[in-house]
């Protein structure tokens, strides 16, 4: 196993700059999403998050928040299409939903502070196509040991433009893209990332950019 005492560090010093430059990194991410998905992505967003946003202030488990979530994302899948009319994926469908959480949680104020200190810890780590090939580059070990297993069955997609894929046509590089995570592959991850920085994975967002600096 690798040790994480660097990255964390890395994460916690990247976090710092970008606070203090007010850097907007979720908007980047979301940029890039937004011209796969439907036109009218951002309203129909927009009700839903505020919408499952109620519900945070009942949460009191991890448990209980991994629950959330993915009835989050399910009905983020059933309401919102891709720009083409199809099912987003597991892995994309993540990012939007992910992003509204860090925001809503720990910038908006809109939480008591009590419950958005007991709600931060169980947030989730984006994942991003730059942050797998930055870990699985760096971390390859443990990739092995926390995500290849997942990856193996990840043929049973949840997406049905790709029907012509089967598990084993599937290639790494292609697993490691967000059109081919379902909710088996994004759990091992997050477990991963849970792992790594245990009190606070969210902080784990900034590997995004670490990335592009490292291997952009």
């Amino acid at each position: 196993m690798n040790h994480y005492e660097t990255l964390i560090q890395k994460c916690l010093e990247r976090e710092k700059e970008e606070t203090k430059k007010n850097s907007e990194i979720g908007t980047v991410i979301l940029s890039r999403l937004e011209k796969r998905l439907e036109r009218q992505f951002f309203p129909k967003f927009q009700e839903l998050s505020f919408r499952f946003a109620l519900k945070l202030k009942t949460i009191k488990s991890r448990e209980e928040f991994d629950l959330f979530h993915r009835s989050y994302i399910q009905s983020f899948r059933q309401e919102i299409k891709t720009r083409g009319g199809t099912i987003v994926s597991y892995g994309d469908a993540q990012k939007p939903v992910n992003i509204f959480l860090k925001e809503y949680v720990e910038k908006s104020n809109v939480l008591d502070p009590s419950q958005a200190k007991m709600i931060s810890p169980l947030l989730h780590v984006t994942l991003d196509g730059i942050t797998i090939m930055y870990m699985q580059s760096f971390f390859r070990e443990d990739f092995n040991t926390f995500i290849a297993p997942a990856n193996k069955i990840c043929g049973l997609i949840e997406t049905y433009d790709i029907t012509q894929y089967r598990a084993k046509d599937i290639s790494e590089s292609l697993q490691n893209q967000l059109m081919f995570i379902n909710h088996g592959v994004y759990t091992a991850w997050q477990g991963w990332f849970r792992t790594i920085s245990p009190d606070r994975p969210v902080l784990l967002d900034t590997v995004w950019s670490i990335a592009r600096k490292t291997l952009l």
